[in-house]
């Protein structure tokens, strides 16, 4: 396998995780009554990479589909 596609795929499962971090960061502060901005920032620029990353995979997916 591809060293960038094994670092991609590092890398968007590590960005799925602190999304889900995020959101239960983001639940728990709603239901503390608590300001919950700086985590719906944080989480919207880890889902921002997210799709940066899973596209940037496609893209390297893509021509080996195409050699088959």
């Amino acid at each position: 396998m591809d060293r960038n596609l094994v670092l991609l795929n590092r890398n968007i499962a590590r960005l799925r995780r602190d999304v889900r971090l995020q959101s239960c960061e983001i639940e728990q502060l709603i239901a503390a009554d608590l300001d919950c901005t700086p985590a719906a920032q944080r989480l919207m620029r880890a889902q921002a990479d997210l799709v940066l990353f899973i596209e940037r995979r496609e893209r390297l997916i893509a021509p080996a589909a195409h050699e088959r």
